[in-house]
């Protein structure tokens, strides 16, 4: 993912020193709807007459709520992680978007408002704590991570009043959550303990509804 994300992350600040004497604008926007899990923060630059690349990343703090929606039977393998670990989880997500705004009104001070559609890439990795099993008196570590690469189509308006904007949205799209998981199990043929080692990837849809506010920030 980073031979995606590494050169379309640098085309945001590229594409300002290109187009500055165009007008162009640059926005820093906060998403408030994540905070229950993570903290996300994004730049949108404006290129074109109705057009926009929005690039963001976030801090993950927990995934409790990934371990509310894996209580629900989809018919996939579920991850033998505990709920502690889901709670004490931490990570760090991306998503780059290209936005195209269908109803905008143009204008020196600001192109990026209106009615939008915007196609965009997501992903998140996401580290467990260790968890301790005893078996047989002896102390042993459960281990587990998730990746999460999806794609989403977003439909939205954003609205300016002066440097502040307020953008609100909803998106539909599907991701893959693949997890990597090891469980210190007894073995009752052997008579010791043994490690399963398990990768699953569950493939689901992914919904959004939100908000963002933010400023001009050149």
């Amino acid at each position: 993912m980073k031979f995606i994300f590494t050169p379309l992350f640098a085309c945001l600040f590229v594409l300002p020193a290109f187009a500055q004497q165009r007008g162009d604008k640059t926005f820093f926007k906060f998403n408030p709807s994540t905070l229950s899990n993570e903290v996300d923060i994004y730049l949108e630059h404006e290129f074109g007459h109705n057009m926009s690349i929005e690039a963001g990343t976030g801090f993950i703090f927990t995934d409790y709520w990934d371990y509310l929606l894996n209580q629900v039977d989809f018919g996939q393998i579920n991850p033998n992680i505990s709920r502690f670990q889901y709670s004490k989880a931490r990570g760090f997500n991306a998503r780059l978007g290209l936005r195209y705004y269908i109803v905008s009104s143009y204008s020196r001070k600001s192109r990026a408002k209106g009615t939008y559609f915007e196609p965009l890439l997501l992903f998140k990795k996401v580290i467990y704590p260790n968890n301790q099993t005893t078996i047989q008196s002896q102390q042993y570590w459960n281990h587990a991570s998730k990746y999460v690469m999806g794609a989403q189509l977003l439909v939205g308006r954003q609205t300016r009043k002066g440097n502040f904007i307020f953008d609100r949205y909803v998106g539909l799209g599907v991701k893959a959550k693949t997890y990597y998981f090891d469980h210190y199990y007894y073995n009752n043929t052997w008579g010791t303990a043994k490690n399963g080692k398990i990768r699953t990837t569950n493939w689901l849809p992914s919904i959004q509804l939100g908000i963002k506010i933010g400023f001009q920030i050149r």
